[in-house]
Order: C-alpha cells, then sequence, then structure tokens
C-alpha cells in the first residue's frame, strides 16, 4: 500500500467507526481539540478521561449538617477540559464547547489520623453539564445537563429544569458555581 493511501486511511479510519458508532465529536477551526462525544441525539458519551483534567474543587454538603435532608449528600469532585479552563484564564468566559464533570463520591469516614472530618468513601457515579450554542440554542445559557447511570456508556439529558433552574438561580458566572471553586476565580483574568 503506497504511503498515500495508509495516510489517507489513517485520516479517514476514526470518522468512519465514528460514524458507524453514531458517535460524533467537536472541532474547532483551529485544530484545538473539545472534549465532548456525544451520539447522533446529541446526548454526551460518558467522559473516562476526566480525571486528567483541571480539578478544580470538591463540595460536599452532608446529611448531618442539614437535618438529615441534604439534597446531594455526598462529595462532588469537579473537573473542567482542559482547552476550556486555558480559555477560561484567557478571557474569564465559558466557550461553546465547555464539559464540566461532577464525579460523585460518597462520605467514608468521619475520622482519620490527622482528626475528625468528612473523608470521601467509594465513587458513586458522574454528572456533566455541556455548553454547546449549536447543539443546545434553545437551552438557557446553552448549557445542558447530563445524568449517568452506573451502567451506561452515555448521559442522558436532564429535561427536567431543576438543574438548569438551580444553576441560573444561584451560580456565580453563567450558570457555573465559580464561588465555590478558587480555582477558577484564581484563574480568572
Amino acid at each position: 500500500m503506497s504511503k498515500f493511501k495508509k495516510a489517507l486511511l489513517c485520516s479517514i479510519a476514526p470518522m468512519l467507526v465514528a460514524g458507524m458508532l453514531g458517535v460524533t465529536t467537536q472541532a474547532v477551526a483551529s485544530g484545538e481539540r473539545l472534549y465532548g462525544r456525544f451520539t447522533n441525539d446529541n446526548e454526551l458519551y460518558a467522559p473516562r478521561d476526566y480525571r486528567e483534567w483541571v480539578f478544580i474543587g470538591s463540595n460536599v454538603t452532608p446529611n448531618d449538617m442539614n437535618d438529615g435532608a441534604a439534597a446531594f449528600p455526598e462529595f462532588h469532585n469537579v473537573y473542567i477540559d482542559p482547552g476550556s479552563y486555558a480559555h477560561w484564564k484567557k478571557t474569564g468566559e465559558f466557550r461553546s464547547g465547555t464539559v464540566i464533570v461532577k464525579e460523585l463520591a460518597s462520605i467514608g469516614t468521619k475520622e482519620a489520623p490527622s482528626g475528625h472530618g468528612y473523608f470521601q468513601g467509594e465513587f458513586g457515579g458522574i454528572a456533566a453539564m455541556v455548553k454547546d450554542a449549536k447543539r443546545y440554542p434553545d437551552k438557557p445559557g446553552n448549557w445542558a445537563y447530563f445524568g449517568f447511570s452506573a451502567d451506561s456508556r452515555h448521559g442522558a439529558i436532564q429535561e427536567e429544569s431543576a438543574c438548569s433552574a438551580c444553576h441560573q438561580q444561584n451560580a456565580g458566572q453563567d450558570q457555573v458555581f465559580t464561588q465555590f471553586y478558587p480555582v477558577l476565580r484564581a484563574a480568572k483574568p
């Protein structure tokens, strides 16, 4: 096989496979990588490498501090894709294509050699939010919210407005809770 045919095959094979699997990917004119992978129905595939992204913070709202009824009684370890973090540092804005992943971890023990506190237990799944003006032009701020069950390869769009409504009413900037992420605040120009 000629070098040209090999190069052509290497360049189109991933696109053919993605097409057969019903996967769409994002690209930008500059060739910069965007991190969301989607089904043809614009459902986000579960990001697998998010722990290699930029860690922006961890929150916990435990039951014992919320009359036994915390809305989210687990740790939320939150990551943003590297390209969107770089864009944030330059502009102070979340670009179209931003993917933010919230990893859920149970509260494990409350005692450690260092003292009493809340320490992470087991992982319980992930949720994500994606800003994309082309895929979600009718969603507030172009943000779509995804929930992933433990065994799903892709997350269904959360059509209920609970996620979006809370983010719109309470988030620090552009539906992102920047007020709780010192990493984002410190990097903003």
